[in-house]
């Protein structure tokens, strides 16, 4: 039996959460460079506030106790999921679980532009609409919206396989959070009209439930930054 948003009793068994997390501000966001795995040099000093805002709010117990942790291999994802870390897990495990980096948690691969700026990337690229051509890569070399997602959704479908039960940070990136989101909802690449957008060291929870009517993803919340108030008031 599981609790429903509603407070009803509903006949699904809770298989995987999911704490999909956001870095924090990166020095890629702060000079506008596309931060694949050449242009992303790791947070600034406000991410890393961030983060640290984040990690006291695991801290006091205002989350799920933590059992896995992953981690997006671009630096300001490892480095965000690095500053929680030590206060992750429950009992014996705590501050001593293992981060596994997964490549396909990767923000969107942008192929040659990245370390490039934004506007050199677009200028050089005439980067294409991902809405309005969601199956075309964004720029030669790279990525398409479609496949993007699709990666996304087959990556975190087999980190909630992989662990059953259990409750998974996953540090990553905003658009992993908005794929994420898409997966749940079961919205096309091809649909133009829904967007998300997550702020920095946001938490998105998703659920995976079994029941009768088989197995569905279910969003518990978006982009939650509580945490951030203090930090941004500073």
């Amino acid at each position: 039996m599981w609790m429903s948003a509603a407070g009803e009793m509903a006949d699904e068994q809770l298989l995987s959460r999911l704490l999909i997390v956001r870095h924090g501000e990166s020095v890629a966001m702060a000079e506008g460079i596309v931060g694949g795995p050449e242009g992303c040099r790791g947070l600034t000093d406000r991410g890393r506030a961030q983060a640290a805002a984040l990690r006291d709010r695991f801290a006091a117990g205002r989350e799920p106790a933590v059992d896995v942790v992953y981690s997006s291999p671009l630096p300001r994802a490892r480095e965000t999921t690095d500053i929680v870390l030590p206060v992750l897990g429950s009992g014996s495990t705590r501050g001593n679980l293992e981060v596994h980096t997964y490549d396909d948690l990767e923000e969107m691969r942008l192929g040659p532009a990245d370390g490039m700026t934004w506007e050199a990337a677009r200028e050089h690229f005439g980067f294409i609409r991902p809405t309005q051509q969601p199956y075309t890569p964004v720029v030669p070399g790279g990525e398409s919206r479609a496949g993007f997602r699709h990666r996304v959704a087959q990556a975190l479908n087999d980190i909630a396989a992989a662990h059953p039960g259990a409750t998974v940070f996953v540090g990553c990136h905003g658009g992993i959070a908005s794929a994420a989101m898409a997966m749940a909802f079961g919205i096309s690449p091809a649909h133009p009209g829904v967007g998300v957008v997550t702020t920095v060291t946001s938490i998105t929870q998703l659920e995976l439930l079994d029941g009768d009517n088989g197995r569905r993803w279910q969003v518990r919340r978006f982009n939650d930054v509580a945490h951030l108030a203090a930090v941004e008031a500073a």
